[in-house]
């Protein structure tokens, strides 16, 4: 399909812009001109374009194509893949639920593909739910790298934590905090920081018609003000020679040139380019940073801007250790939980976490229990292999009957992990999340 095309014909439509279609069209003329503004609202009524990031600890892309071969490889991000959902419901699958690719708009997949991570980064992503971004950082860096995933809503925070368990990240700590609140005791602490600041969302428009029936200018202006304070405190916390990369899902000027117009005028942050894109339109007041339209780009609206902080990144000293919580239990019961982090941290962030890196198992009496977590981060080696019927049966919550040692262990499917069984005289105890069986509605045929 040729996206840059596609719209080239569309007829414009002055009739189109009356009520509030009026009032987001004349706010777009900052930057578009009336033929720009015509064929972004027309394509609103287009059909979307979805798209997918692979784990390749858990997929290769060979793999991945071999079982849909209709896929398209995303114009910039590697590991991406462009699909159609009637062809191919991709959440649906039982590969989803192993956690081998997120399901993630292709405009939203460039974002944290921009930053350079090859070492022992430690990275921020300050707003981070429901986890896309956050999931791609993590698997781009090294063994020894670790990324703060953040998100102020405890409700999203925990989306955010089991997307994390289900992708078996194993460098990620899970944290629902109020960094205005926090911010003046890491400054110059991350090395690359990911601000997907929340906006207007009118980038979504084409996606859920909810958020043009609540879009006003008043909430642009509002969430203007926000994104300032946003930006000049994740800048405040970045290493000199850091990167930051800024982004909204918003169309508005106000949203996107002019916030990082105020943190240019408050701070010595420099903008890096952005490479070309095929069908990102440059901005022209500040052509290093790109605006993703789903009138010219395979995706939902958005905004990029790639910013750098001056000067040479010191080394983050490297620590892997155990962090082990106690828990409250009923009865006499002594009960602890043990994870794994893979990177020194700040005492008070693993303190104040909700997961502190790599959840390894339980601990009740001495009996060791390993976590759904764990069986998502390891590989298949040592696991129970599942048929088809056996793994439909399994996610759905039920005992299987197959003889293996007693113990506990991983179960797993074409070579990736589902999750966990107590098997006890020849009979797999399902252990996978009761709160995660209602969703695992899969598609049969897999």
């Amino acid at each position: 399909m040729n996206y840059k095309t596609q719209f080239k014909k569309l007829e414009i439509k002055d009739d189109l812009f009356n009520n509030k279609d009026m009032d987001f069209a004349k706010h777009l003329e900052k930057y578009l001109t009336k033929e720009q503004i015509n064929e972004l609202i027309l394509s609103f009524d287009k059909k979307e374009h979805k798209g997918v990031y692979l784990n390749t600890k858990k997929m290769s892309d060979e793999t991945f194509v071999s079982l849909f071969p209709d896929v398209q490889k995303h114009p910039s991000v590697e590991h991406a893949y462009l699909y159609d959902q009637d062809e191919y419901d991709l959440g649906k699958k039982v590969y989803h639920e192993q956690g081998a690719y997120y399901v993630q708009d292709p405009s939203a997949a460039i974002v944290a593909s921009l930053l350079p991570l090859n070492g022992n980064e430690r990275v921020l992503d300050l707003c981070a739910a429901p986890g896309g971004k956050t999931t791609q950082a993590s698997l781009r860096l090294n063994k020894n790298g670790i990324i703060v995933a953040n998100d102020l809503s405890k409700q999203r925070a925990i989306t955010l934590l089991q997307n994390v368990e289900r992708m078996g990240l194993d460098n990620v700590v899970v944290t629902s905090l109020d960094f205005s609140k926090i911010s003046n005791k890491y400054q110059n602490y991350f090395d690359a920081i990911i601000l997907d600041a929340p906006c207007s969302g009118s980038g979504m428009f084409r996606k859920n018609d909810l958020m043009k029936q609540d879009w006003t200018y008043e909430k642009v202006l509002k969430y203007s003000s926000i994104q300032k304070e946003l930006i000049l405190m994740a800048f405040s916390m970045l290493k000199e020679g850091g990167t930051l990369v800024y982004s909204t899902c918003s169309y508005s000027h106000e949203e996107d040139e002019e916030v990082i117009e105020f943190l240019l005028e408050k701070t010595p942050a420099k903008l890096q380019q952005i490479p070309e894109i095929t069908g990102n339109l440059r901005s022209k007041k500040y052509p290093e940073t790109i605006h993703l339209l789903p009138s010219l780009f395979p995706g939902e609206g958005h905004y990029i801007a790639l910013i750098k902080k001056d000067g040479k990144l010191s080394e983050n000293r490297v620590e892997e250790r155990q962090v082990i919580r106690q828990v409250k239990s009923k009865g006499n019961a002594k009960e602890s939980e043990v994870y794994l982090l893979k990177n020194n941290l700040d005492e008070n962030l693993i303190n104040l976490s909700l997961r502190p890196g790599l959840f390894l198992k339980t601990i009740i009496n001495k009996k060791e229990i390993p976590s759904h977590h764990y069986s998502h981060a390891i590989d298949s080696r040592s696991s129970i292999s599942l048929n088809k019927e056996e793994v439909i049966s399994y996610l759905a919550g039920n005992q299987i009957r197959k003889n293996s040692p007693d113990g506990y262990y991983s179960v797993s499917y074409m070579g990736m992990n589902l999750g966990l069984v107590h098997s006890v005289n020849g009979i797999l105890k399902n252990l996978y999340p009761k709160g995660l069986r209602i969703s695992a509605k899969i598609d049969h045929s897999f």
